[in-house]
């Protein structure tokens, strides 16, 4: 009977070691998916900085481009969206060019973000239909890397612009 004892303790003793080491494993793994997380993260943090940079550098609106000023203000703005062929970023004009822009960018880790952009007018509390002198522009970017619970993950982010602060 002692003999079985010795082997009972022994296999108790591995069964345990076992579960340690499962255990780690699944806290490394946790660990290494949280720092993958992070990265791609900073990565969508940087697209949508780089959409508002751009949007930044043009003209609050079609009728201000060119230095021009409408005659009344904020109902002589031209209609959220962009113009006739503006259909490429590079001939964007105004802020809200933007609205219904999609584009998918593949970062320097071949990773694949998915961004699309809604622009619409702001009264400084919600969107609005009415024209007013802020424009909020809503960047999403999504990537299959990037899951909760089976569900891609949206990421939003929203920029005021002011017709006075050009």
């Amino acid at each position: 009977m002692a003999g079985y004892t010795e082997v009972l303790q022994t296999m108790f003793a591995m069964i345990l070691v076992s579960l340690l080491i499962i255990n780690s494993n699944r806290a490394i793994a946790l660990n290494n998916r949280a720092q993958v997380d992070s990265e791609l993260e900073d990565q969508i943090i940087a697209i949508a900085q780089d959409f508002i940079d751009e949007s930044r550098s043009i003209t609050f609106d079609a009728t201000t481009a060119g230095g021009n000023v409408p005659v009344n203000i904020p109902s002589g703005f031209s209609s959220i969206g962009p113009g006739g062929g503006e259909n490429t970023r590079a001939k964007f004009n105004d802020f809200d060019d933007y609205d219904g822009w999609t584009e998918t960018i593949v970062a320097s880790n071949d990773v694949e973000y998915d961004v699309s952009i809604a622009v619409s007018y702001y009264n400084g509390t919600t969107v609005t239909a009415s024209k007013t002198t802020l424009k909020q522009m809503t960047i999403t970017i999504t990537s299959d890397l990037l899951t909760s619970y089976g569900n891609n993950r949206n990421y939003s982010f929203n920029f005021i612009r002011s017709f006075y602060a050009d």
